[in-house]
């Protein structure tokens, strides 16, 4: 039905939020799969995390048979009067130095037989020595972790002028010139806010903000890959999620979102561990879904991204939010001379909570 836009409609804002995701899922597929949320209350949003504390952590310096102080990567997995266990040898945790990073330890705890201990060797917080009669044990806390972004104001005009309103044009239909106009803004602004939500870089100078996207958000699961993709590249991010505590909560929601040169890649993969689309009447295959020893893992083409990365994403831990009621809405500015125009305004943030449990792959080649 043909909307008339008459002087009643000037300066009445319309929501097109809706619009905006029904407009072309296959141009922005990042929105399509995580649609919008609950709007924040402010332009530099925040949010709080939390987070056990770590069990492992390497061995950083060889040790000896008859060594009691061990150098390790982090000192957070240990506390005093605690049981860790590193190779088939358990040690009493005695006293912890988190300036140095060692702890210091008696060896060859209950029973164990003590062994000389390699560098980089991984060592596993066990439990307490709990004891019958015991004091209370000295507590301990972990901060919460404040994470914060920024809103992004995404904006443009749509202005049609009466000649051309007026002459009939190929492919316009009755919805009208000025309609017709509206929608491709739209779905321009749409394509600029799931580029935002996928490579966008925090920036604010007060008045002009961009967001921080998910390429910049994740930090510390990238593997860099200098090589073509392969399934046991694929699997190897799963494990590193996994090792972060990703799939604490199962695997729903995670995804690998890949650019269409590795999407053909990922497709003349021949496993068993690989879901296949095939059709009788057709030749070729494509892949709808990765599997392997973490779960079921949709596999969702996004020609937004790099040629050369691969997005490992949970999207039950990412959210694109309105700044109050300002999501996607058309203002009919009405006729000024000779011309019609409007504007279209929507402003957006990304949420993305515990950047440990996404990966990316870089570097891959074709």
């Amino acid at each position: 039905m043909m909307t008339i836009y008459t002087t009643d409609l000037v300066g009445k804002r319309e929501s097109v939020s809706d619009e905006i995701l029904l407009l072309n899922p296959t141009q922005t597929p990042m929105l399509n799969l995580l649609g919008f949320s609950q709007p924040v209350t402010s332009t530099t949003h925040v949010w709080v995390e939390d987070a056990m504390f770590a069990t492992r952590t390497t061995v950083t310096a060889a040790a000896t048979v008859e060594a009691t102080e061990i150098k390790v990567a982090s000192t957070e997995p240990f506390r005093p009067h605690t049981i860790a266990e590193v190779g088939d040898e358990l040690v009493l945790i005695q006293a912890v130095d988190t300036t140095a990073n060692k702890i210091a330890v008696v060896r060859g705890h209950s029973g164990t037989t003590a062994a000389a201990i390699a560098k980089d060797a991984p060592i596993e917080s066990l439990y307490g020595d709990s004891r019958e009669g015991a004091d209370a044990r000295d507590a301990r806390y972990k901060s919460k972790t404040k994470v914060d972004n920024v809103t992004q104001i995404f904006e443009d005009t749509v202005s049609v002028t009466g000649s051309a309103e007026a002459v009939a044009q190929y492919g316009i239909g009755s919805s009208g010139l000025y309609a017709y106009e509206k929608a491709k803004k739209q779905l321009e602004l749409a394509l600029q806010l799931e580029k935002a939500i996928i490579g966008g870089r925090k920036f604010d100078s007060g008045d002009m903000r961009t967001m921080r996207g998910i390429r910049s958000f994740i930090e510390t699961n990238v593997t860099t890959a200098g090589g073509p993709v392969t399934k046991k590249l694929l699997d190897d991010v799963a494990q590193k999620v996994y090792d972060a505590g990703g799939f604490a909560t199962g695997s729903a929601g995670y995804t690998f979102v890949v650019p269409a040169v590795q999407k053909r890649a990922i497709s003349d993969m021949a496993f068993t561990q690989i879901r296949l689309t095939q059709a009788e009447n057709s030749r070729g295959q494509k892949v709808d879904h990765i599997v392997n020893d973490f779960g079921t893992f949709q596999v969702v083409l996004n020609d937004n991204l790099k040629p050369d990365e691969i997005l490992f994403v949970d999207a039950n831990r990412i959210k694109i939010r309105p700044l109050g009621d300002r999501s996607f809405g058309h203002t009919y500015l009405g006729v000024k001379g000779d011309y019609q125009s409007g504007i279209i305004v929507g402003e957006y943030t990304l949420e993305f909570e515990q950047e440990k449990a996404h990966a990316r792959i870089k570097g891959l080649t074709a």
